[in-house]
């Protein structure tokens, strides 16, 4: 027979076991997580497996924090300092879900903190100093970010703050070196108390306070000196001097000019009587009445050239100047220039230059000016890069001058190419920029069709250019390539053996070109 009262008390012992285990004592959350809710039932937390496979606590859509209250900023070199002081706005205290505070920074008032405007956080709730490098004022905010990824409303702003300029006692003395300064960083500014020197040692050029100037050749040895009192000019090797210049007030002194070379060692020049003379063999003498040239070697007893100056009369066509040579009686010379209607140089006879005709200014062929001939040639012997429709400078010169009247003509050549077939490229020439404030002075618009895909097509485009203005224009020169049709990748191809090239020349007067295109 069944006790009753052993049952119940048998039942009681092990009811009260179980109220005083854990609730989970024996339990296990295998494969998923436990969810925790709030009093509305609203997801707050997960402990468990995650949704990436992980296990952890992640807490979930945590409420709004309060926002940050307003930075501190201050200027430092090369930046500006923001500063928060750990509290919330309204006093409130920091969630325990509290994650960070971001910093953001703008140039501009007002704006809203957005990735692109975070420049630092502050990890702790003490708070602290992010310092921002800048070299422009910046308007600072903060926000309040917890675990849960929840962002407070922006704080206020502070700002603008602009960083710190650096003055002289930052630096410490003798650290700054040439390679530290920008190319112009002392343009238009005054030295003083120094000698000036290309180069500490070897081939330089000095200027000394006094204002001397001397010329070094490689090996360190004087070869040129300037200064009030003259000049001085010696070989190669500093040893001998050549020539030398006295001056007195800005004019020369009697003798004026002294030279000696080692071909003439006793060649001299008296600007008081207008003589020179080479001593040596009595080659040549100069004085008043003109020049004469004595002949070499074996000859040197007979004239070979004189050189008279004679009274000019425009009215009887009497040239100013007459050059004859003895030697072979044929050949005349007459130099008619300084006045009207005569012509600069006449030849009788035939004339044969021995190595370099050099025409210092131009040269007239009919009196038409056949121009002053090359002004630039700019090549390239590697390829450009590829481009579509954006336009890419794949020649540019150093800057040029275009002289006021004057005409030049200027040519762009090269090989083009594209990667498909039936590309359409188009190559010119501006002067100064690519377009905006620039020129397109060599404009071929659609005129290079390339039929196959990486097929070389010739291009070969020139234009003549005048400046008929009053003022000289100096700019450089860009040669440039796009596609205008067409959907490959076009480029200019060159290499040693077909470089590509802009060429200008200057081919007279800009009057000789009417209707050319003003430069």
């Amino acid at each position: 027979m069944i006790n009753l009262g052993a049952e119940i008390q048998s039942i009681k012992n092990r009811l009260a076991a179980i109220e005083r285990s854990s609730r989970l004592g024996s339990a296990a959350v295998d494969g998923t997580a436990v969810e925790v809710r709030d009093e509305t039932g609203s997801l707050r937390a997960l402990v468990g497996q995650q949704g990436d496979g992980t296990t952890a606590v992640n807490v979930v859509n945590g409420p709004v924090p309060a926002a940050p209250t307003a930075p501190l900023v201050a200027s430092v070199v090369g930046g500006v300092a923001a500063q928060w002081d750990g509290d919330l706005e309204g006093d409130v205290a920091v969630p325990l879900d509290f994650a960070r505070v971001e910093v953001h920074a703008a140039t501009t008032s007002g704006f809203t903190p957005t990735s692109s405007t975070l420049v630092g956080t502050i990890e702790t709730p003490q708070g602290t100093i992010v310092v921002i490098p800048t070299t422009t004022p910046l308007y600072v905010r903060l926000v309040t970010r917890t675990t849960s990824g929840t962002a407070s409303a922006p704080s206020a702003e502070n700002g603008p703050i602009a960083p710190a300029m650096i003055v002289a006692d930052d630096v410490a003395d003798g650290i700054i070196t040439g390679s530290k300064l920008a190319a112009d960083a002392i343009d238009g500014r005054v030295i003083t108390g120094a000698t000036l020197r290309t180069a500490a040692t070897g081939q330089r050029i000095e200027l000394a306070p006094d204002n001397t100037i001397t010329i070094y050749n490689s090996a360190g040895q004087v070869v040129s000196t300037i200064s009030p009192a003259g000049y001085k000019i010696w070989d190669a090797t500093g040893a001998d001097l050549l020539a030398e210049v006295t001056l007195t007030g800005g004019a020369f002194n009697a003798p004026g000019f002294l030279a000696r070379a080692t071909a003439f060692p006793h060649l001299y020049s008296f600007f008081g009587d207008s003589q020179i003379q080479w001593a040596n063999d009595n080659k040549v003498m100069v004085s008043h009445p003109g020049i004469k040239l004595y002949g070499l070697g074996a000859e040197n007893d007979e004239i070979d050239m004189v050189i008279t100056p004679g009274a000019y009369n425009p009215t009887a066509n009497a040239p100013r100047m007459i050059l004859t040579t003895s030697a072979t009686g044929n050949s005349k010379f007459r130099v008619d220039s300084l006045f009207g209607g005569k012509p600069d140089i006449t030849l009788d006879g035939p004339l044969a230059l021995g190595e370099t005709l050099d025409v210092a200014k131009r040269l007239l062929v009919g009196s038409v000016d056949q121009g002053k001939g090359l002004r630039r040639f700019q090549a390239i012997q590697t390829n450009t890069a590829t481009t579509t429709t954006t336009e890419i400078a794949a020649i540019t010169t150093p800057t040029l001058t275009f002289e006021a009247g004057r005409a030049y003509r200027i040519s762009y050549h090269g090989l083009l190419l594209s990667t498909v077939a039936n590309d359409i490229v188009r190559c010119r020439i501006w002067r100064g920029s690519i377009g905006g404030g620039g020129v397109s002075l060599v404009d071929t618009i659609n005129a290079y069709p390339i039929p196959l895909a990486n097929q070389h097509v010739l291009m070969d485009t020139a234009q003549v250019v005048t400046n008929s203005t009053a003022s000289n224009i100096s700019a450089v020169l860009i040669g440039t390539v796009l596609r205008t049709a067409g959907t490959g990748n076009v480029q200019i191809v060159a290499n040693a053996n077909n470089p590509a090239w802009l060429h200008v020349e200057d081919i007279g007067l800009a009057t000789d070109y009417p209707s050319a295109r003003a430069v």
